[in-house]
C-alpha cells in the first residue's frame, strides 16, 4: 500500500473498473466511489459513482480520499486521466490482486493494475499506469512500458520489451526478447516472433504488419 493512502478514488466506471476496485480491496485500500466522463456507470458497481472525472480533486478531498487509481482501458485516455490526477494532488496508487504474483525482484510503477492470475517474474520492470490483465505473464527481466496494457492470457519470454502505449491483444505470445514498440498493437491471438516496430499493428501466426 501506498504511504499514507488509505482512501482512494476510481476514475472510470465501467467493467475495467469492476476488476480494479477488487484489487484495490485486496492491496487494503477503501475505495470511496467512481468518477467517469459523464458521471454515469455500469450496473454491479460496489460503490457509489460520485460524479464526472473533471471534478475528480474535489470529490476525492470531500470523502477524505487522497489516493486515486484510473481504470480506463484506452491507454492514451489513461495516462491522460492519471496525469492530470497527479497534477491535482493525487496519488496513482497500485491495485494488485490477491491472485497474482508479483516477484520481490520486480519493480512496479505507480497506477498500475495487476490483475488475477498474473504473473510478475524476477527482475521484471512495470512502468506507471500499465495494465497486466488477467492471466498474463511477465516473464524474467521483462520491461512492460509506462500506460501499455498486456492483455487476458498473454504470455511473454524472457526479456522482452513491450512499449509506453502499446497494446498486446488477448492471448498473443511474444518470443523471448523482442521488442513491441511504444504505442504498436499486437492482435489477439498473435504469436510475435520479430521486433514490432513503434506505432505498427501486426496480426496472425507469426505476426506479420498491417499497418
Amino acid at each position: 500500500m501506498s504511504a499514507d493512502v488509505t482512501r482512494v478514488v476510481v476514475i472510470g466506471a465501467g467493467g475495467h473498473a469492476r476488476v480494479a476496485i477488487e484489487a484495490l480491496a485486496d492491496s487494503g485500500f477503501e475505495v470511496v466511489g467512481c468518477v467517469s466522463g459523464d458521471g454515469g456507470g455500469v450496473p454491479g458497481l460496489p460503490c457509489p459513482v460520485l460524479g464526472r472525472d473533471t471534478e475528480v480533486a474535489a470529490l476525492a478531498a470531500a470523502h477524505g480520499a487522497t489516493g486515486v487509481f484510473v481504470a480506463v482501458g484506452h491507454n492514451r485516455t489513461r495516462q491522460r486521466l492519471q496525469t492530470a490526477a497527479e497534477a491535482a494532488g493525487l496519488v496513482p496508487v497500485n491495485a494488485i490482486s490477491r491472485f497474482a504474483m508479483v516477484s520481490p525482484s520486480a519493480r512496479v510503477g505507480r497506477g498500475v493494475l495487476v490483475a488475477a492470475g498474473a504473473v510478475v517474474n524476477a527482475m521484471a520492470q512495470v512502468g506507471d499506469g500499465a495494465i497486466l490483465n488477467t492471466r498474463c505473464s511477465i516473464d524474467h527481466d521483462g520491461v512492460v512500458g509506462s500506460f501499455a496494457h498486456v492483455s487476458v492470457g498473454v504470455a511473454t519470454g524472457g526479456a522482452v520489451t513491450v512499449g509506453d502505449r502499446a497494446l498486446v491483444g488477448l492471448g498473443s505470445v511474444v518470443l523471448p526478447g523482442r521488442t513491441v514498440g511504444a504505442d504498436a498493437t499486437v492482435g489477439g491471438g498473435a504469436v510475435v516472433v520479430e521486433d514490432v516496430a513503434p506505432g505498427a499493428t501486426v496480426v496472425g501466426v507469426p505476426a506479420r504488419r498491417t499497418r
